[in-house]
């Protein structure tokens, strides 16, 4: 019989090593709304981002933004390190590979797009800015990002225009998201089916011990 509940929780165990990892936004600035065209131009000399804060480590899996305003060659996309939320990223912003956690490089063309480009990386708890541009990291080319989008809470977002610092940005309608992955919850029988099988094994533990003794 022990044998039997052993074998059940060795099973309830692999249904839960088996459980898929499910892609989802875990931020986003503003709701894309799709009428927007893009007004925000990315550019070597005007970069956007928004601030995020993470409660616990997460499997980042890719950055992305409401791009418009007849876009053409390449942007990046980069996540930083922020203080506080209320902080602008450390350093110049001409020198973000100095102070960049990961970056993605990403083709951005024709019309108005909800586009997200793969960036795989693994944040702990704390908080971070997303940045996008032109200019740095091998990027040549420009985008818009729009401002007629659904403001998600009050947003805190940040650019540096024509300057090699940073300033707040107060148009909470540019959409500027992150996804993440996190592990699906597990069936309530592989649950109960597992619980069980502990129960059994630590009984037949404790019942050897008693045997040992006597």
């Amino acid at each position: 019989m022990t044998f039997g509940f052993t074998r059940g929780l060795v099973v309830a165990l692999g249904m839960l090593a088996a459980v898929p990892a499910d892609a989802l936004v875990i931020y986003q600035s503003a709701a894309y709304s799709g009428v927007d065209s893009g007004e925000y131009i990315l550019s070597e000399n005007n970069f956007m981002g928004a601030v995020f804060t993470l409660g616990r480590t997460t499997a980042i899996t890719g950055i992305g933004a409401q791009f418009g305003g007849f876009p053409g060659g390449n942007i990046f996309g980069a996540i930083v390190p922020l203080s506080s939320r209320a902080a602008f990223p450390a350093g110049k912003s001409t020198d973000l590979a100095d102070i960049s956690l990961g970056h993605v490089v990403f083709a951005v063309t024709g019309a108005t797009q909800d586009l997200v480009a793969p960036l795989p990386l693994t944040l702990s708890a704390g908080t971070y800015g997303v940045i996008f541009g032109s200019g740095q990291f091998g990027a040549t080319g420009y985008a818009g990002l729009g401002y007629e989008n659904t403001p998600s809470g009050s947003p805190t977002l940040f650019r540096s225009f024509f300057s090699d610092d940073w300033a707040s940005f107060s148009d909470t309608g540019v959409r500027i998201t992150v996804e993440g992955a996190t592990a699906a919850v597990p069936e309530p029988a592989a649950w109960a089916l597992m619980i069980a099988g502990f129960g059994m094994v630590g009984f037949a533990a404790r019942r050897r011990t008693r045997t040992a003794i006597a």
